[in-house]
């Protein structure tokens, strides 16, 4: 019999309210902290060149998300302290 180590966090919900500002200056933030593009990022999911995005990083972890649904997309911003998902209509997107 072989033993390994098991790593287990347990995550708690929380639901919070924000605006649309505040989300978009999250994203920049991220995207500074990453030195990711974001905007073409968003840029191929509004114009449907892909349903999902999903970008990962692994020092330190960092992950985000994206998915198209109508006309808004669902954002998951994930580090090893947090994570955040909201949504954001296309059209504010769009002002980024």
């Amino acid at each position: 019999m072989s033993i390994t180590k098991l790593h287990s966090r347990r995550v708690t919900r929380e639901l919070d309210y924000a605006t649309t500002e505040h989300l978009i200056e999250e994203l920049s933030i991220f995207q500074r902290q990453m030195e990711w593009s974001i905007q073409d990022m968003f840029t191929t999911l509004i114009h449907k060149k892909a349903d999902t995005f999903s970008i990962t990083k692994e020092k330190p972890f960092s992950h985000l998300y994206a998915r198209m649904k109508k006309d808004e997309v669902l954002i998951r911003l994930q580090t090893s302290e947090k994570e955040i998902e909201f949504r954001i209509p296309v059209k504010q997107l769009l002002e980024i």
